[in-house]
């Protein structure tokens, strides 16, 4: 029997069902990542990375936040995080400034084009996340996804 090594669907026999699960889990996830970021650069330049240091700005009291405080709440590796910075503060989108509590530290602020940048943004990120995900779940089965990823969040962050 050949298998055509393009399919993504995969003999796995004999693996229990947690290492299903998380295969399932892990692969779901790139593939929904790799689209929504594609998606989200066609329609508004924007990386996935840049959009969720908007969100986490644009949910911060003042719209700003320490550079420690932005890696800890960067859903992506915070390890890029100078250069991206750098990058969307060279767009116009945020603001480095020292910190007026710390002149040692560094803060980010979002800038009105970057609130309005993102603002835009939103919308199109949420029309992909109705296309892409909505379809796939019903309520109770996303009530259940929330509560087993906050149970996955809890376990890696416990780890560290």
């Amino acid at each position: 029997m050949t298998i055509d090594p393009t399919s993504r669907q995969r003999d796995l026999t004999g693996f229990s069902q947690k290492a299903k699960a998380w295969r399932a889990f892990f692969e779901a996830s790139a593939l929904i990542t790799d689209r929504m970021e594609k998606r989200l650069h066609a329609t508004t330049g924007l990386k996935i990375t840049d959009y969720n240091l908007l969100l986490v700005l644009s949910e911060a009291e003042g719209n700003q936040l320490r550079m420690g405080e932005l890696a800890e709440k960067m859903v992506f590796s915070p390890s890029r995080l100078s250069y991206q910075v750098k990058t969307l503060a060279a767009q116009g989108l945020i603001e480095r400034s020292a910190d007026p509590n710390d002149k040692r530290g560094m803060t980010a602020t979002l800038t009105d084009e970057g609130r309005r940048v993102f603002t835009a943004a939103s919308r199109v990120h949420a029309q992909h996340i109705k296309q892409l995900f909505h379809p796939a779940v019903d309520e109770a089965e996303a009530e259940a996804l929330e509560a087993i990823c906050g149970q996955i969040q809890r376990t890696v962050q416990q780890s560290d």
